[in-house]
């Protein structure tokens, strides 16, 4: 646990901290207890290992670092940087698996991990006319526009590991 909070400040706090200043965390670490805690017994112990990155200490790629952490940046709360832009320089230049956002909040959901998705998508409201899920950086991305950008243009971590899907295994 000790090694993936450090990993998330050494690779993704410090470095927004740097460029764009505080921010509060709204969201980090949560127990295997609280996570577990409405889920049956049976259920409990067949998904040991199941991807749950708020449980750093989960497992879920060995010894490896699976870990999220919510942020509020002051800078897109108060008007300074949009959420897009934010969220781009995330994409653009940090070594992250999944970065989720909500269009009701300028919170931010940033994962690591050791087989980066490599994913930003955004979560609307359909009951509000909004679109249910929105992929900025996903397949299309990774297929389609990568191939195409100039060297310059192009995201300082390497393309997906899944080619831009929100899931794990790719057929």
């Amino acid at each position: 646990m000790v090694a993936a909070g450090r990993t998330l400040c050494e690779r993704v706090l410090e470095p927004i901290l740097s460029r764009f200043g505080r921010f509060a965390i709204t969201y980090g670490y949560q127990s295997r207890e609280s996570l577990e805690v409405d889920l049956r017994r049976e259920k409990r112990s067949f998904e040991r290992n199941s991807s749950s990155p708020h449980q750093w200490d989960r497992g879920t790629f060995g010894e490896q670092v699976y870990a999220r952490v919510d942020i509020l940046p002051f800078c897109v709360e108060d008007g300074e940087v949009s959420k897009k832009d934010f969220a781009e320089w995330i994409m653009m230049n940090l070594d992250v698996d999944l970065l989720m956002q909500w269009s009701t909040s300028n919170v931010c959901c940033i994962t690591i991990g050791p087989e980066p998705r490599r994913v930003w998508l955004e979560w609307g409201r359909p009951s509000k006319g909004e679109k249910h899920q929105t992929v900025f950086m996903g397949a299309h991305y990774w297929r389609e526009v990568f191939p195409q950008l100039p060297e310059v243009d192009r995201p300082r971590h390497a393309p997906s590991c899944t080619n831009g899907s929100i899931s794990w295994r790719v057929t």
